[in-house]
């Protein structure tokens, strides 16, 4: 698992999110931190069994309230 941050704001009058990077010249609003599995995994919450792509961290959500899962292979992947 890789945690990243993620940039809420303002870059050249475009409101936008930039996951990992943070571009010059933005006007930061809001730093949030994003759980993402490795390639070829999904986050299965641990307790409710919900998988997801990524997970935005916050007091309801830990990192150790995830864990990853390989993505099974079928025919809609």
């Amino acid at each position: 698992m890789e945690i990243k941050i993620t940039y809420v704001g303002t870059l050249n009058g475009v409101h936008g999110m930039w996951c990992g990077f943070k571009p010059k010249g933005i006007k930061v609003e809001e730093e949030r931190l994003v759980l993402y599995p490795v390639q070829g995994y999904e986050l299965r919450n641990k307790m409710s069994g919900e998988t997801l792509s990524a997970v935005w961290l916050s007091s309801t959500e830990q990192q150790e309230d995830w864990e990853e899962v390989e993505i099974p292979e079928g025919p809609e992947n």
